[in-house]
């Protein structure tokens, strides 16, 4: 599962290499622990490359956007393959892609579960396949909804936990945007992320906590450690 990411990197550039225009205030967003239910910011083509700001919590454009409306915040890979009806019309013409630079899992131990960062190697931004949703209010009001696709976990991960966010390589990126891409190409997109070009780190417990959202959530609990995860 992926539960919490970040969102701290400039997205100028990243978007620029896109040919993606975007409000220049959303050029710094500065998320250090962003959770469920709150706005989060995806790409989409429907036709043209475009930034998005959906609630991270999936809901089918077919599903009225109420109180009782089923919201999934990961999308497993297997379910796709699956096509689960929940799930089966946004694989086939609603897939985004959610811009991050990290995210968190917890490893149990016996005192406890640990939260761990995991980020790509350089730090850099990344994409994570998606899924997004266009439901409806009762008084016509679009909401845009979104969940992140899940695949096993890599080497790295699978020591903290079990599942681990379908990162997207730049070339696999288009693909998955492609809304003519055989099902073929786009569970290749889907494959796990080499483990080899990430790091993860332990954080402190603060980040337990969805009210925080400051810098201290990415910082490392043992400056210096190193080990399995550095």
């Amino acid at each position: 599962m992926c539960g919490r990411f970040t969102l701290t990197k400039d997205l100028g550039r990243f978007l620029e290499q896109l040919e993606i225009e975007f409000p220049p205030q959303l050029a710094h967003p500065r998320r250090y622990n962003v959770a469920p239910g709150q706005p989060v910011m995806i790409l989409v083509a429907d036709p043209g490359l475009r930034v998005e700001i959906a609630e991270w919590g999936f809901i089918p454009t077919w599903v009225p956007y109420d109180a009782h409306a089923r919201a999934v915040i990961n999308a497993r890979v297997e379910s796709l393959s699956e096509r689960k009806p929940y799930f089966r019309g946004a694989f086939r013409s609603a897939r985004c892609a959610v811009l991050a630079d990290g995210f968190f899992e917890w490893k149990r131990e016996k005192k406890g579960k640990i939260p761990y960062r995991i980020t790509l190697g350089d730090g850099e931004l990344f994409a994570m396949a998606g899924l997004w949703g266009m439901p409806h209010a009762a008084d016509g009001a679009e909401h845009p909804t979104c969940a992140i696709i899940t695949v096993e976990a890599n080497d790295l991960v699978r020591p903290i936990h079990d599942r681990m966010p379908a990162i997207l390589h730049p070339e696999d990126l288009l693909v998955w945007l492609d809304p003519k891409a055989s099902e073929r190409n786009l569970f290749k997109a889907l494959e796990p992320y080499e483990a080899g070009r990430m790091r993860a780190y332990e954080v402190g417990l603060g980040v337990n906590n969805a009210r925080n959202d400051v810098a201290e959530c990415i910082e490392p609990a043992n400056p210096g450690a190193t080990g399995l995860f550095d």
